[in-house]
């Protein structure tokens, strides 16, 4: 627990999926990339031997980044504006970058996938080549003790959908056997399916479904980078900050996300103004800057029905 976190951005296009390793992430995070999505893998309490496919920076990294005190970043690359403020990043200490051309033997190309989504790596690797003055990073939400009971707001809903802007859509559903929010991606069931440390498919390990214990939507605004005329850049820095819906335990608590400056992480409170206490497990943060509607009963049980 004395490491410092350790972020890799994966591929969530239909090319990309299913994909390896999210599943022993703390934290997910998807931001919308143009038309699509992408993940912001977090790891911190556990690893992954094989993680991928990795997929390249964007300008909204720095400030998603510096929620963990400055964590080590990987990834494929970017254009020369995004990697000047990747690495504008690293020097206002928001992040550590440790890409793939900077670790050219601790990545490597699957052969069952086409480039760019062949790209994989462990994080075990990745940590291994860090500097040991990194700090481990502090929890970024509270988490309910056992037994602890949900605020008396809290809303029994049986699914999500979340919207982004530029058409990607995802749905999760609570999971009771499981104990938690099972996750589909454009009509999909998204899995992480398995591979070899050597990046080899393992067909004796059957594909997980991403199954989050909490789902946080933070309506995010989006704007035009600075570095990349086509790119969408996520306001994540805001002291007014947007509305936040908490799904956790098969319940819905609403409130607002704030953070006053990329120092500070997001702050989540209730609509009474109380930090939303989460339940242990890994936590799925989505910035959708779209529509975000809760599921009636009828349509979260066909999904898990029929998946």
């Amino acid at each position: 627990m004395e490491r410092p976190a350790l972020a890799v951005k994966v591929g969530t296009s239909a090319v990309g999926r299913p994909q390896t390793g999210i599943n022993q992430a703390d934290v997910l995070i998807e931001v919308r990339v143009e038309t699509i999505t992408r993940l912001m893998a977090v790891f911190h309490s556990q690893g992954a031997d094989s993680l991928g496919p990795v997929r390249s920076a964007r300008s909204s990294d720095p400030d998603i980044l510096a929620n963990f005190s400055q964590p080590i970043y990987g990834h494929s690359g970017a254009n020369p504006g995004v990697l000047r403020e990747i690495s504008q990043g690293q020097s206002s200490g928001k992040l550590y970058e440790l890409r793939w051309d900077h670790l050219p033997s601790d990545y490597w190309r699957v052969g069952d996938r086409v480039a760019p989504f062949n790209l994989y790596t462990s994080t075990a690797n990745i940590w291994q080549a860090a500097p040991r003055d990194l700090v481990a990073p502090e929890p970024l939400f509270d988490y309910r003790r056992p037994g602890e009971a949900l605020p008396a707001g809290a809303e029994p809903v049986p699914g999500v959908e979340v919207r982004y802007l530029g058409g990607t859509i995802a749905h999760f559903v609570w999971d009771a056997e499981a104990g938690g929010w099972a996750r589909w991606q454009d009509g999909t069931p998204h899995v992480d399916m398995a591979r070899h440390p050597n990046g080899t498919p393992n067909p004796d390990i059957a594909p997980v479904q991403v199954t989050p214990a909490n789902v946080v939507v933070l309506q995010t605004g989006y704007t035009g980078s600075a570095a990349c005329s086509y790119c969408p850049e996520a306001i994540t820095v805001d002291p007014g900050g947007g509305a936040a819906l908490v799904f956790t335990d098969g319940h819905l608590i609403r409130g607002r996300w704030t953070r006053s400056s990329a120092n500070q992480p997001w702050q989540v409170t209730d609509d009474n103004g109380n930090p939303v206490r989460l339940t242990p497990g890994q936590t799925f943060i989505a910035l959708p800057g779209g529509d975000v509607l809760v599921m009636v009963q009828d349509f979260a049980e066909n999904l898990l029905r029929n998946r």
